[in-house]
């Protein structure tokens, strides 16, 4: 049986959807940073950029610890801001 020597080995493999999931997770977390700045902008409040760090960093710790789930997870999200934003009327 021949083995196939051109496949990484599992952390290979982690690091790589790590970048490829950093694509999608940044701007993700910067649209749920903005939404959230424009809403608080109405009575005077706002969310420091540190918040915007955080979800970058917890996003890229979910996409190294659960690979295979992270696309839905984004997912989700995605689809849980786009009924937040109708809800809004924005």
């Amino acid at each position: 049986m021949a083995r196939n020597h051109s496949q990484g080995g599992p952390m290979e493999s982690r690091l790589i959807s790590l970048f490829a999931s950093l694509f999608f997770s940044v701007p993700t977390a910067a649209f749920i940073w903005l939404g959230v700045n424009k809403e608080l902008a109405y009575w005077g409040g706002f969310v420091s950029s540190t918040y915007l760090f955080a979800c970058i960093i917890v996003f890229a710790i979910m996409a190294l610890l659960f690979p295979q789930l992270f696309p839905s997870i984004l997912g989700g999200l995605w689809r849980g801001i786009l009924k937040v934003g109708h809800w809004w009327g924005g």
